[in-house]
This record gives C-alpha cells, sequence and structure tokens, in this order.
C-alpha cells in the first residue's frame, strides 16, 4: 500500500452510506461477502466470511484469503499512487491545508449498481436519510448473510428492484427517487444499460450513457464515474465542493457546471477527483 489510509476519513465522506461502525470497526458487504475493518496504524486489519478466515490479522495465504485481500484492496483503491497524488496536489496552496486536515483519505472503487442506486437515492437529501433509505432497501429485498454475531444485506440486483417496481420502494420511503431508482433498475437488467462496460468508454462516453437514465444529472453522474468507474477526473459540484471554489479559487457560486468541471479537470487531470474529495470534506469541516 503506498501511503496511509484514514479509514474513518474514508468511509464517513459521504461516498458510501451502508457502512456501520460499531466497537470501533466498520461492518460492511464487498463483492457479495461481509467484512469487518478495523484503523491499525497507517493500515487496515480484516475479518470476513471469505471460507470463515480466523480474526485479526487475515492468515497469509489460502485461496479465500487472497480473494479477501484483492477485494478490500480494490475497495479501498490501495493499488493507487496515492503518495504521487499528495505530493501533486500539495503544489497547490489551497489544497496543503485540506490534505494536512483528512491525509489518509481514500476514492472508494464501488460495486457500479449499488454506487448508482445510492446517488439516484442522494437527490435532495442528506447522509442519514440515504443510509436509511439505502439500508431499508437492503434488508427488505436484498440476500442476508450472516457474519460473526451481525445480519448484514447485499444489496439486491438492478433484476431483483426492476422485478420489485416503484411502487414498492416508494413505500420504503424513497418518495419521488422510487421511479429514478426503478428506471435504472430496469435500464440495467434489461441491458440498456451496460454498467461495466462504462470502464472502457471514455469519460464524456459514460456520463452521457449515466445521464440518459431518468433522475440522473451532472452530479450524479459524476459521482458514479468517480466511485465506481475509476474516472478519477471526474469532479461532482455539490454545494460544498462550490463554497470551496469560492472561497479559496475565486469562483463565484453560480459558476456553470459545466465550466466548473472544465476548470478542475485543467488545473488537477486526472486527480481532479481526489482534489474533488479533499476540498469537499474540509470545507464541509469548516460548517
Amino acid at each position: 500500500m503506498a501511503g496511509p489510509l484514514d479509514l474513518k476519513a474514508t468511509l464517513e465522506s459521504g461516498q458510501v452510506f451502508r457502512w456501520e461502525l460499531h466497537d470501533g470497526c466498520y461492518w460492511g458487504v464487498i463483492g457479495g461477502h461481509g467484512y469487518v475493518l478495523r484503523q491499525d496504524g497507517g493500515g487496515v486489519r480484516v475479518r470476513t466470511d471469505v471460507e470463515r478466515p480466523n480474526p485479526w490479522p487475515l492468515p497469509s495465504k489460502g485461496r479465500g484469503i487472497d480473494e479477501a485481500r484483492r477485494s478490500v484492496g480494490a475497495f479501498l483503491r490501495l493499488d493507487d499512487d496515492f503518495e504521487a497524488t499528495c505530493r501533486e496536489m500539495e503544489d497547490d496552496a489551497c489544497l496543503r491545508e485540506a490534505l494536512a486536515a483528512c491525509r489518509g483519505l481514500r476514492i472508494l472503487r464501488q460495486e457500479p449498481w449499488e454506487c448508482l442506486a445510492s446517488f439516484i437515492c442522494s437527490s435532495v437529501s442528506n447522509i442519514p436519510r440515504i443510509s436509511r433509505d439505502l439500508r431499508r432497501v437492503a434488508e427488505t429485498y436484498g440476500e442476508s448473510l450472516e457474519l460473526e454475531d451481525r445480519v448484514l444485506h447485499r444489496f439486491p440486483t438492478a433484476e431483483r428492484l426492476a422485478e420489485v417496481g416503484e411502487a414498492a420502494l416508494a413505500r420504503l420511503g424513497l418518495g419521488f427517487r422510487a421511479a429514478y431508482v426503478a428506471a435504472a433498475a430496469e435500464a440495467v437488467a434489461g441491458g440498456r444499460l451496460d454498467l461495466a462496460s462504462l470502464r472502457q468508454a471514455s469519460y464524456a462516453e459514460a456520463k452521457v450513457a449515466l445521464m440518459s437514465l431518468r433522475g440522473v444529472g451532472e452530479k450524479v453522474a459524476d459521482c458514479v464515474l468517480l466511485f465506481s468507474l475509476d474516472r478519477l477526473e471526474a469532479f461532482p459540484l455539490d454545494r460544498w465542493v462550490r463554497r470551496a471554489l469560492a472561497d479559496w479559487y475565486g469562483q463565484g457560486e453560480r459558476v456553470r457546471y459545466a465550466d466548473s468541471l472544465a476548470w478542475a479537470q485543467a488545473r488537477w487531470g486526472r486527480r481532479a477527483g481526489y482534489a474533488n474529495q479533499y476540498l469537499f470534506n474540509y470545507r464541509r469541516s469548516l460548517g
């Protein structure tokens, strides 16, 4: 792993919504398996239900252990050259303070379907409500799995939610978002949107494909591109990022989305997504 990892900053950064903190550990699902992650210095220790390996740390050998290491490493993007990213961002005087405040914040590589559904649910919402809505969906329609003394839930597939439909999702409290989640599920389940193929598409092509869905605008598309489809040049613009750009870079808060995006990509290139997350979290922490 190149560089530090701050598990709390990463899992509580608004990228992902179903990881729960209990007794200093984060419990969640990666690749259909349950995991418990705990900060260990600059790294992380893992427990998992993959072939039932024993507790801390993961044993060094075995097919299940190799799978667990690959899954956690991919999810936390431990393959990124994080130190090189930090060095480049530290050249930016405005970013330097944000880096110092939450160094070790990583961008996650999530499963694309859950990520898409999650950020559709983020529309006109807040993190506690998004988490509550997604937990209800997973607990009602996702497959359960046991890990130690807890029951976790896989996120339901697009096929399952397409079968469930809008009315049932609305009854779970998704409100107007239920129609958008149902429509996205139908598009993915029916093959009209192949999320996996978007990793090979250009940034512009992948964004157009995502925005063809009802309820997916530029911000939601950029979140999905950044947090699940390896497009590190994506730069989601919400109120906190806009405030950071206004406060520290002299941009007005009413600058067009496309203009701010083009500015950020010209300034940071493939590091734009990392710059975005540090600006978002640092500006949000200041209130």
